[in-house]
């Protein structure tokens, strides 16, 4: 799976790879619909993170809200912490460079989901107006709205293994009407 998942490639129309958020867009925009353009993070680029912090944290406790949100905010400086790499945050700005130019903004969204179907639509973290110096950090916010005490709650209310939930992130033209 390629680092970034962009137009020209059919794993932007599929919804384990990208989330369902980005592949409807994807699809409406396949059918002429005004989604401005857009290129994603593949879920595959944040399994190993996530699986390192939950191996060092361990599973949030699963009873005391108090708890539950010193563990989310534990997780989220280390999802934060770790970032994305050298190679990823190359590859964002020479696809934001393309995208939007050098001297634009986009907005950077996260698409957390799990299984099949069970997304956490208006769970995940969001950005507009994002420069380019800033991306590789609104990404990495974006990685750590998995973790958020809202996700967790969602995700202990439907059951979820933690270790199922994947994020994809989003970067997208701001200004709508441009191709």
């Amino acid at each position: 799976m390629p680092r970034l998942v962009t137009a020209d490639l059919p794993a932007l129309l599929d919804p384990s790879v990208v989330g369902h958020r980005f592949a409807r867009q994807a699809a409406l925009r396949r059918q002429g619909f005004g989604v401005p353009a857009f290129f994603c993070v593949p879920a595959s680029a944040l399994e190993h993170v996530l699986t390192s912090v939950l191996d060092r944290l361990g599973v949030p406790p699963p009873h005391g809200y108090p708890d539950l949100l010193t563990w989310s905010e534990s997780a989220g400086k280390e999802l934060r912490a770790t970032g994305v790499d050298d190679e990823l945050a190359f590859d964002l700005r020479t696809e934001f460079d393309r995208l939007v130019g050098v001297g634009g903004v986009a907005a950077v969204r996260a698409c957390v989901f799990a299984g099949h179907g069970d997304s956490f639509e208006g769970i995940s973290n969001g950005y507009l107006y994002v420069p380019r110096h800033e991306l590789a950090d609104r990404v990495a916010d974006c990685y750590a709205s998995v973790f958020s005490p809202q996700a967790l709650l969602h995700a202990t209310h439907r059951g979820m293994d933690l270790r199922s939930i994947r994020v994809a992130v989003g970067v997208q033209r701001t200004a709508v009407g441009q191709g």
